[in-house]
């Protein structure tokens, strides 16, 4: 009786026994198929670890991270902290010592990976997964891994020193129970996405001004202890202040600076989540919905107006009869018929928060704004399509590249620190986009744009790529990369050489070098071949060929919030934006506002747009879209760091006169204004003079302005040329003679064996090859040995003494001769001439004053028949002459242009 209920389930087994065994068959097949797990070994360990990054790990080159519990590490996993070099063979990489250098150019170099291993009661690992890159520098070689409780830290060596040392708590940053909930679930998944943990990871970077050879690192209570070069310098990480201890000694100017953690939103989160669950395609298909909701609830909301308060239209800049008003540019013709009020006319932006130009009250010539704003319709199939123009003087601006902290990531060395400009010039930020790929593709790595910074290459640049740069005086530059001509080309590695002594400078190759960049997606070239107003003398007013398109970029046909960034032919900057574009319709108001050549700022999901930026009293920076619908995030606190990069516009002065636009060098010169004639505006002058005092001789010395002149030589009427030479102009062209400021002598030729004389590239006395060589080249002066290179076509040229190369002094500026006015002249590294006058018996009085001031290269303004040397001045005594006995060279006036270049093809 009790066994009659039981044979039902008997008989059910016994008939699917067959089954369960074939499962059970089948299991012991797969199981004994797959290879065993690694041994209980450092180098099985090491080689394990080397094949999840498809690389290799060398044996001392991985530590444990404190174990979970037995339930923990067999089921999750314990995590373990490794150097891994990914693409590299398991022997090549484990016969590499811990010391040995890599490839010259840091490729195939060790990043810091974190991931979980399953182990056996016993210790011995099952399987691995979660594997995060902590690092990420593909062109740094992370080495000298150190570990305690939940800190780690290594440090970056590329091209023979250390890069920076980053130490990671990967505990998290502590402030996890302050923020809503909201903000901790974002935080969580961002930490998962990065470290491999909810927690995330707390990071400092130490960077050094000099870097140092080596450094060996140790991790106790009190911080990070580190020996720094081959003398073991000892420096700490000091836990409690985050700053760097050095002792009073420090030859390597190591700086800490902690990274903020910022909570992303969750727009920013979908994509690299996405892409880590379901692989790049999911990617690129999420972005794409992300970006189609943000436009469709952009067509729901009220297109809003710009926030910018005018001042009515602009009107045309004070310039005295006879010369051109620049500011503002001209009107934008508009594409669309009819336009609509207002439309492409400028109108002066007069942001409520920055503070007024000073002396803008006072003189009527200044513009009551440095900024001009339009809007236009660049497409008449698509009128919808609206972009804010924002034209930017940078007579009055000058300009600053940060790096955030979060982007660009570079490829070796610390990250950037987003540092915000001094608050009390700073006027704005423009934002700059992070986003190098298209939606769904795999990261940039080395492919990355570039991005340089305080003459160090987080990202190094990219040949071709379209280039937006900055110099030392703030002066922007617009082209592809590399290029030549006023900007030369440095390798980027050079950046990263330490300097040839501790507290030397650390060589950046040429001066003229910009001396931060950033690379952009695309760039824009003007196509068309009409003729540039005449503003900007040589190359800079060059437009591009008719050949010349722009390049695209990724997702140009996304119609989505772009921005754009170019400059005129007169020398401005004009930032483009709009809410819903597509790359073709930004190239079109690019090339309407009159650019010649631009570079792309970006796209959606980048923040852009402009805001204007004000310091408060309390250190909060309160700032003001240029537009509401813009994205643009700018800094909260002047004395907070900045997560994406920005090119931040300050003011050039603060108080006071204007800054001179030119080199004016020797601190106790004692610069001033000529009182000679100036060319436009008055508040800006051109030409500056001081008196120096050399061999008891007093020296007076002229500076002329680059950009402010073009500068004509012409032939003196005593001048004595063979009967069969051609006649060398003696007076500047009639349109030009309105504008003469200046004549200054360079003597007449002997009889006998004069020196070599061109006038727009007519050779009227032959050359000899010998001295030095003043060559003017599309109105600007040069300084050349005689010799070499033929002329150009339409130059002006004269051989002259050469009494100073190389920054010493020649023979020839000690011939002793008659008590007579002598001059002599040089070009700076900016282009201002430099002109010296004294009575002496030498030319050494004079060349030595130019020396003093900074002259490489110095010609004495003698032709050889030893005449009086003079500079004259308009509306100065005595006055100028429309032609002189002697070859003079006249300096002919321009209106102040902008500031932006182009860098040269």
């Amino acid at each position: 009786m009790t066994d009659r209920p039981l044979s039902p389930w008997i008989d059910h087994l016994r008939g699917r026994l067959p089954i369960a065994l074939g499962v059970a068959l089948l299991g012991a097949v797969a199981r004994l198929s797959t290879p065993p797990p690694p041994a209980r070994t450092a180098d099985a360990i090491a080689g394990m670890l080397g094949e999840a990054i498809g690389g290799a790990v060398n044996p001392d080159d991985f530590v444990w991270e404190e174990r979970g519990g037995f339930f923990s590490d067999a089921l999750l996993g314990r995590r373990v902290l490794f150097l891994g070099v990914a693409g590299v063979p398991g022997p090549r990489a484990a016969e590499r010592g811990a010391d040995a250098e890599r490839a010259p150019d840091g490729r195939g170099a060790a990043d810091l990976y974190r991931a979980r291993v399953r182990l056996t009661r016993s210790g011995r690992p099952v399987s691995l997964d979660g594997v995060r890159n902590l690092t990420g520098t593909p062109l740094g070689d992370d080495r000298g891994l150190v570990a305690r409780g939940s800190r780690v830290a290594v440090t970056t060596t590329a091209f023979g020193v250390v890069q920076g040392i980053t130490q990671l708590d990967l505990g998290g940053d502590g402030r996890a129970g302050a923020r809503p909930v909201g903000e901790r679930l974002r935080a969580a998944i961002d930490g998962w996405l990065e470290t491999g943990s909810v927690d995330g990871a707390s990071r400092t970077e130490i960077s050094f001004d000099n870097p140092p050879a080596s450094a060996r690192l140790d991790l106790v209570d009190e911080g990070l202890v580190m020996a720094l070069g081959p003398e073991a310098v000892p420096a700490a990480l000091n836990a409690g202040t985050g700053e760097v201890d050095t002792g009073g000694r420090d030859p390597f100017v190591a700086r800490a600076h902690h990274l903020p953690r910022r909570v992303p939103s969750l727009g920013e989160l979908a994509g690299p989540s996405a892409e880590r669950l379901l692989g790049p395609t999911a990617a690129a298909a999420v972005e794409r919905l992300a970006l189609a909701v943000d436009r469709a609830g952009a067509r729901l909301r009220a297109a809003p107006a710009a926030a910018y308060v005018t001042r009515g239209p602009a009107s045309a800049e004070p310039a005295p009869e006879g010369w051109p008003s620049l500011w503002p540019p001209p009107p934008v013709a508009p594409a669309v018929d009819p336009p609509l009020p207002g439309e492409g006319a400028w109108v002066l932006v007069a942001p409520s928060l920055p503070r007024a130009l000073p002396g803008v009250e006072e003189d009527p010539q200044r513009p009551s704004s440095p900024f001009a704003a339009t809007t236009l319709r660049p497409d008449p199939r698509r009128p919808e399509l609206r972009v804010h123009l924002l034209a930017i003087d940078t007579r009055h601006i000058r300009f600053t590249l940060q790096a955030g902290y979060e982007a660009p990531r570079p490829t070796v060395g610390p990250r950037g620190t987003g540092q915000i400009p001094n608050p009390s010039t700073l006027r704005g930020a423009i934002g700059l986009g992070a986003s190098t790929r298209a939606p769904g593709a795999p990261h940039a790595g080395t492919e990355a744009l570039g991005m340089v910074v305080g003459g160090r290459a987080l990202v190094p640049p990219r040949d071709g790529a379209a280039t937006l740069g900055v110099d030392l005086s703030g002066r922007p530059y617009f082209g592809a990369w590399p290029s030549g001509g006023d900007v030369e080309r440095v390798p980027w590695a050079l950046w990263q050489r330490p300097a040839a002594s501790p507290g030397a400078p650390r060589a950046e190759g040429s001066t003229r070098f910009p001396w931060a960049l950033w690379q952009g997606p695309s760039l824009f070239e003007a196509g068309s071949a009409a003729a540039p107003l005449a503003i900007l003398p040589g190359p800079p007013a060059e437009r591009a060929p008719t050949s010349a398109a722009p390049s695209p970029g990724d997702g140009d046909d996304l119609v989505v919030e772009r921005a754009a960034l170019c400059m005129t032919d007169r020398g401005f900057v004009v930032h483009a934006w709009g809410g819903a574009l597509d790359a073709a319709a930004l190239r079109a108001a690019l090339d309407r506002a009159g650019c010649l050549a631009g570079v792309s700022l970006g796209r959606a999901p980048d923040p852009l747009g402009v805001a204007f930026l004000s310091p408060q009293q309390d250190g909060i920076l309160t700032a003001e879209r240029l537009s509401p619908a813009m994205s643009i995030a700018p800094p909260e606190h002047a004395a907070a760091a900045s997560p994406r990069p920005f090119l931040f516009f300050e003011s050039r002065w603060t108080h006071g006169p204007p800054a001179p636009d030119l080199s004016l060098p020797g601190e106790s010169a004692g610069w001033a204004a000529d009182g000679g004639a100036q060319p436009p505006p008055a508040w800006s002058p051109a030409v500056y003079a001081a008196d120096t005092v050399h061999l008891g001789a007093q020296v007076r010395v002229h500076a002329f302005a680059p950009d402010r002149f073009l500068f004509r030589l012409r032939a003196g009427s005593r001048e004595i040329s063979p009967r069969s030479a051609p006649k060398l102009d003696a007076e500047v062209p009639a349109d030009e003679r309105r504008q003469v400021l200046a004549a200054i002598g360079v003597g007449t030729g002997r009889r006998r064996g004069p020196r070599g004389l061109a006038v727009g590239g007519t050779v009227g006395l032959r050359f000899r090859g010998e001295g030095g060589l003043l060559l003017v080249r599309k109105g600007r002066v040069e300084i050349r040995p005689a010799g070499g290179a033929p002329l150009a076509p339409d130059a002006d040229a004269t051989e002259l003494p050469l009494t100073a190369d190389d920054g010493r002094l020649r023979p020839e500026a000690r011939e002793i001769g008659t008590m007579r006015r002598r001059s002599a002249a040089c070009v700076l590294d900016d282009g201002t001439l430099l002109v010296a006058t004294t009575t002496f018996d030498s030319d050494e009085a004079t060349t030595e004053a130019l020396l003093d001031l900074g002259c490489a290269r110095v010609v004495a303004l003698d032709r050889g028949a030893h005449r009086n040397a003079f500079v004259h001045r308009a509306s100065g005594d005595p006055a100028l002459q429309q032609a002189y006995e002697e070859t003079a060279l006249f300096a002919v006036g321009v209106a102040m242009p902008g500031r932006a270049r182009r860098l040269a093809p």
